[in-house]
């Protein structure tokens, strides 16, 4: 404001040179103004690589009881909307209130905090690239991926793919994935 002010201010014989120049100066502002929110919605709007839901099969129980332990561990996580659960098949659908705050390792923590251990964890997401090539990193969710594979293969959206790491710890900070 005060550098329009001191356009506007100053009276001489250019006065209309200066008030050219300050009208030229604010296009210049509110252009790049729109310029800055529209590279903003660009760049939120274009990072889809998210995880919207995460299956995983716990092993180690033996009873409904166990089941609903899970259940209120894995409920408990505030990023967590919804829990479905198949007793015989010892499963648990993850449903995300928001698919950016998906944390991995609190959904393996719930689960073992539980006293139970992680069988398989299965993520659908939505992967940047349209091609899985062998050992390429991707980075999900603030996580970075690997994928294991013998070649590379096309990738739909979403794409369900399974975390292959050893109790799902990540090995040099990575997770490996697989189809």
């Amino acid at each position: 404001m005060i550098l329009f002010n001191y356009f506007w201010i100053v009276k001489s014989s250019y006065s209309k040179l200066y008030t050219i120049y300050s009208k030229k100066l604010l296009k210049k502002i509110i252009l790049m103004r729109y310029l800055i929110i529209g590279l903003f919605f660009f760049l939120s709007s274009s990072a889809t690589a998210q995880v919207q839901s995460v299956e995983l099969v716990a092993s180690g129980l033996t009873c409904s009881m166990c089941s609903k332990a899970i259940f209120k561990s894995l409920s408990a996580l505030d990023f967590v909307s919804n829990v479905k659960v198949d007793i015989e098949k010892s499963s648990y659908i993850l449903a995300f209130k928001s698919p950016n705050e998906v944390k991995i390792e609190q959904i393996r923590d719930a689960v073992y905090d539980a006293g139970f251990a992680i069988e398989t964890m299965q993520l659908t997401a939505n992967f940047p690239s349209a091609k899985a090539v062998t050992n390429e990193t991707v980075s999900l969710n603030g996580y970075q991926f690997k994928w294991k594979l013998l070649g590379s293969k096309n990738i739909s959206s979403p794409q369900e793919v399974t975390i292959v790491n050893k109790e799902i710890l990540p090995t040099e900070g990575v997770y490996y994935l697989k189809f």
